[in-house]
């Protein structure tokens, strides 16, 4: 693995997006050796929590909630509204996932922020300035920020087994079978990577959740690709996914990933790799249906995204009984407002149709007329 993240940083044909143009060239010298650091700081903390803290693998997990759904469907608004009911979820945040995945990272970092707080110094406050002004360009598409609640797929970038490496490895095949985990690697493998994420789950509820009065909730799009390993390790897990018309999804993700992409790269994202994220997410559409179906012991619920949006009482409360959640936090939920939750598209970007009804017959309710 790792010679191949080497051999592919870069690409010696000019129409790839890995072709070293003068951007492509700067984005791997600052954030290679700045991964590098990270990897290297944050494996040595992970591995002597197995010295200083070796209880944390005997954390219950109970009755985790996870928001597994397409990309583009509400999912962080929904996280974010779950996430504000402090007294009955935990969830990482983008520090967390980032700079402290071990316990003693994210116990140094908690009395750093007391010492901060208490002596007045600022340095939160620049860190929260400094970060708002690095994501001000994805906040129009997602709301994000070192404080914010985040997709706890980032944890698995500390064992190269997350997909969200593919975004600095463009028109690169190496990340693919990550894509469609349950598919594409044997059990022994997917349930290393599966274990090493169950691991990072207990280190935050032993520092965070101890008690385990709180439920665990986490929001992840590419668990589409790994439901069945999911519900290996979490047995007694709720899933909720959000539906939406897939040539809406389809768009919006594209656009999310035209973003993304142009990040580390200044050659335009081609038509093939738009075919090809279509092709995931009608991959994950099946796979997901096919084990939401056959497994009627999982725990799962559907939600509809125009409801979820419009806030109709009846839809949420259905969610809160799934979840089986006290109604008193019903009007908390109804009355938060959500824009700034809201993703902020060009206003001249057009939708384009990509799939017709019959590829995805059983979503068929949720297509509209798309120009």
């Amino acid at each position: 693995m790792m010679i191949k993240l080497i051999t592919e940083l870069f690409s010696i044909n000019p129409k790839n997006m890995r072709f070293p143009y003068l951007k492509r060239l700067l984005m791997v010298l600052i954030m290679v050796p700045f991964f590098i650091f990270l990897f290297v700081v944050n494996n040595i903390f992970l591995m002597m929590d197995y010295v200083l803290f070796f209880s944390f693998k005997k954390i219950k997990i109970k009755q985790p909630v996870f928001i597994v759904s397409m990309p583009r469907t509400g999912t962080t608004m929904l996280f974010h509204f779950l996430s504000s009911l402090k007294e009955e979820f935990t969830s990482m945040k983008l520090w967390e996932l980032i700079f402290a995945p071990s316990i003693i990272q994210k116990l140094v970092i908690l009395n750093f922020i007391r010492i901060d707080n208490k002596m007045n110094l600022g340095v939160k406050k620049l860190v929260i300035f400094l970060s708002n002004l690095i994501f001000k360009k994805l906040v129009s598409l997602h709301n994000t920020g070192l404080e914010q609640p985040e997709e706890d797929e980032l944890v698995l970038l500390w064992n190269l087994s997350s997909p969200y490496l593919q975004y600095f490895y463009p028109e690169s095949n190496v990340f693919d079978q990550l894509l469609n985990l349950d598919k594409q690697l044997d059990f022994k493998k997917q349930n290393k990577i599966m274990n090493q994420y169950l691991r990072h789950v207990q280190r935050h509820n032993y520092v965070f959740n101890r008690n385990g009065k709180k439920k665990f909730l986490s929001k992840n799009p590419f668990m589409m690709g790994k439901i069945k390993s999911l519900y290996f390790h979490f047995k007694d897990a709720k899933i909720l996914t959000i539906n939406r018309c897939p040539n809406r999804i389809i768009n919006s993700t594209i656009n999310l990933n035209e973003l993304l992409f142009s990040t580390f790269s200044s050659v335009a994202m081609k038509e093939e790799l738009k075919l090809k994220i279509e092709t995931i997410i009608k991959d994950w559409f099946f796979h997901t249906h096919k084990i939401f179906t056959k497994n009627k012991d999982h725990k799962h619920h559907y939600l509809d995204f125009e409801l979820l949006i419009k806030k109709e009482e009846k839809h949420y409360k259905s969610l809160f009984q799934f979840l089986e959640l006290n109604l008193k936090y019903i009007n908390q939920i109804l009355n938060t407002n959500h824009m700034k939750f809201k993703s902020k598209p060009k206003s001249s970007y057009k939708l384009k149709k990509y799939l017709d009804p019959d590829d995805i017959p059983f979503m068929r309710k949720y297509y509209k007329e798309i120009i």
